[in-house]
């Protein structure tokens, strides 16, 4: 059998004084080939072979191999043969123990049928097991003796059982051999190569690089190729115990092969990276400034006038990026509500800030920049139309006023309400330094924008209340998923009710700013308008978001205006987490260093790529460039990869045709998840406690479990 995962290695560093060595991190999700069968545990496209419940997250050991720990009593993972066969497997595994602990085993089971118990040792070792496999995926059952410790008094409150390294099956004809270590595992800081074995990254080489390989541990044969899209720069056999290093300056995306030819090898290698100084624009905008941070739930991008829509839903938001800075390809963290704004407020990825779901509640050991701005001295507020955005959920951390405004007596149900509640607020600024965020709800669901908005693109006699009922998305969801597409005209008619939602916000963004001119402070006011996500409308057969990864869905409107400040348009990729850092330069305040995002003020014009991702534990990821976009589901591990310049409606999936840009995406994505991983806390966030009429409501604007083939 021969096993490939497809991975590769984008390297992009900011200038400093010392050259940085990256080789060693980054083998984890490193392109492996031998005709051997393995699954590294630890690694990030392992997860699509793992059962959902029971493991953790990737985990690294001191010498640098990976694991992941089995946390509950039993696990499983699956694997593929092409032949039916009893296959002699070894499974790299350490037991977890504490004082008292009897000893570990493992009972396994191949595709339901029990097959042999393993009993483990202390310390790290591999075990040799025959499994009778099948042609196809085979479900390897795991169930344990114990998991956990009953007098544990570490903050880590898992209940650990085994951590488990590789599992992989020999080469056909090839004879076991006792203490070999495990293929591609690191042994006293070298690789180990079986016999056969290739390794592959690819690397963007920029400034000064050098590949060092120290010396071989073997007399084996070790072959080494450096090419980039275009031609072989080197390509060269090795042997001995030998000293070897190449020069490999400024050749761009490079593809970088260790292959071990007649024997095993253990290598040595290292690759030195130093690179250049960040692009950096400077701006005049006033360091005493107010700032507006203005969210539009559900804004795609795509259907504004700013960015090309054909129809005039934004007149508003279009003249004051005339007027401003306009990000062509701001990019969200996540296509749903309680992730993309944690990310907004902590300038992190969501997996790092692991508020991700509807039990968790944002951490309160997590800087916000509202708390920041706190500090600084300015008044700050927050003004919310989304039940997601709210106390339950930890979002209102850092404000010192936060209004909840579907709690007012008088609440509309719109917009409108969220106007008011900033109109009254703003009264009473007076002389203060003020940040407000005001996140409208709309145009996200209910499509019900108020007259004359509801048939300003049309009529929408189809759904005379607009489309109000979250069991009517399902309905039209479900269908879809069936094969039967909506009618052109229900198409038609629910497009013109989002687009009238959109035209009404884009209406009373208009009166906000009509508003602070009125008070006189418009020219000391620096204004953002954005959106937490986008919106699907059937382009690719769903409507809604949560789901999907398509530029629908995750591109959105990205607008600065600062007064005085030169209006341009800026086609560079970006993310929503460079706007905590971004206000927080803008206000003169230090940048706090759990934020993993990049002030757009000092950055504008540096090449970039940005990460999404859907709802559920196993999500869909998405990693874009300036012009292509993967996307990965690690509940399968199906992949599939789009070229925005010629296939900006993502049609044609070319995977196959464009075999070197997908694996630097899809590397790129391993390497972002293993940092991921490293940066995350063992203490989970605090849990959200919604009450009924909490659940009500927010089922009403279609927070509701939602299925994963979609």
């Amino acid at each position: 059998m021969r096993y490939s995962v497809l991975v590769f290695i984008l390297i992009s560093v900011v200038r400093c004084d010392t050259e940085q060595e990256i080789f060693q991190q980054r083998v984890v999700a490193a392109q492996k080939e031998w005709s051997g069968t393995i699954l590294e545990f630890g690694s990030p496209q392992a997860v699509s072979h793992l059962s959902e419940e029971g493991w953790s997250h990737g985990e690294e050991a001191p010498d640098g191999n990976t694991f992941r720990w089995s946390v509950t009593n039993q696990a499983s993972f699956t694997i593929t043969s092409d032949v039916d066969a009893i296959k002699l497997s070894w499974l790299e595994c350490e037991p977890f123990l504490y004082d008292g602990s009897p000893t570990q085993i493992i009972a396994l089971s191949v595709n339901g049928n029990k097959i042999t118990e393993v009993e483990l040792r202390p310390g790290r070792e591999r075990y040799p097991v025959e499994l009778p496999l099948v042609v196809g995926k085979n479900t390897i059952e795991m169930n344990f003796r114990y998991a956990g410790d009953p007098n544990r008094s570490s903050p880590d409150r898992r209940k650990l059982a085994v951590a488990f390294y590789r599992f992989n099956t020999l080469p056909e004809g090839e004879s076991p051999i006792a203490g070999l270590p495990g293929p591609f595992s690191w042994v006293d800081k070298g690789l180990y190569l079986p016999a056969g074995g290739s390794l592959a990254t690819f690397v963007s080489l920029e400034g000064s690089v050098r590949l060092r390989l120290s010396r071989l541990a073997s007399g084996g044969l070790l072959e080494v190729t450096v090419r980039t899209s275009e031609e072989t720069i080197v390509e060269e056999m090795v042997s001995g115990r030998v000293d070897w290093e190449k020069q490999l300056d400024d050749l761009g995306p490079t593809e970088i092969i260790l292959r071990a030819l007649d024997e095993s090898v253990t290598v040595y290698p290292k690759l030195f990276v130093s690179a250049k100084d960040a692009p950096s624009v400077k701006t005049n905008g006033k360091r005493k400034s107010n700032i507006v941070l203005v969210f539009l739930d559900g804004a795609s991008a795509l259907r504004t006038g700013l960015y090309g829509y054909r129809k005039d839903t934004t007149p508003n938001l279009d003249a004051i990026g005339r007027d401003g800075i306009v990000f062509e390809t701001a990019v969200s963290q996540a296509v749903y509500t309680i992730a993309s704004i944690g990310s907004v407020l902590t300038g992190q990825y969501p997996e790092r800030h692991q508020s991700i779901s509807f039990a968790d509640k944002l951490r309160e050991d997590v800087p916000v920049f509202p708390q920041v701005l706190s500090e600084q001295g300015f008044r700050t507020a927050g003004f919310s139309g989304n039940a997601v955005v709210s106390k339950t959920f930890g979002l209102d951390r850092g404000f010192q006023d936060f209004f909840q405004v579907w709690e007012q007596n008088d609440y509309t149900g719109h917009g409108d309400s969220v106007l008011a509640g900033f109109r009254n607020w703003l009264k009473t600024v007076s002389e203060e330094r003020f940040f407000a965020y005001v996140h409208f709800r709309e145009p996200h669901f209910p499509y019900n924008p108020p007259e004359p908005f509801n048939e300003k693109f049309g009529p929408t006699d189809l759904f005379p209340r607009g489309l109000a009922e979250w069991a009517q998305v399902e309905e039209l969801n479900n269908q879809a998923a069936m094969g039967a597409r909506p009618s052109e005209e229900v198409l038609e008619q629910i497009q013109a009710l989002y687009d009238g939602n959109l035209a009404y916000v884009d209406n009373l963004v208009q009166q906000l700013v009509a508003a602070i001119s009125n008070e006189g402070l418009l020219e000391d006011t620096i204004f953002i308008l954005t959106a937490d996500h986008g919106e699907a409308l059937f382009e690719h057969d769903y409507i809604g978001h949560n789901t999907q990864l398509y530029e629908e869905s995750i591109r959105v409107p990205l607008i600065i205006k600062i007064p005085g400040e030169k209006p341009r348009r800026l086609s560079n990729v970006v993310e929503l987490i460079d706007l905590a850092p971004t206000i927080l330069e803008l206000a003169g305040a230090t940048i706090p260093d759990s934020m993993q995002g990049t002030s757009l003020l000092t950055r504008l014009q540096e090449k970039r790529l940005a990460f999404s991702r859907t709802v559920w534990n196993r999500p869909r990821y998405s990693v874009r460039d300036d012009r292509y976009k993967l996307i990965w589901d690690s509940r399968t591990g199906k992949t599939s990869l789009y070229d925005l310049a010629k296939d900006p409606l993502e049609v044609e999936n070319i995977l196959e045709q464009q075999s070197f840009v997908s694996g630097y995406l899809e590397q790129q994505l391993f390497v972002w998840l293993r940092e991921q991983e490293q940066l995350r806390t063992e203490v989970p966030p605090e849990s959200a406690e919604i009450t009924e009429e909490q659940r009500k409501r927010l089922n009403s604007i279609g927070y509701v479990d939602l299925p994963a083939n979609r």
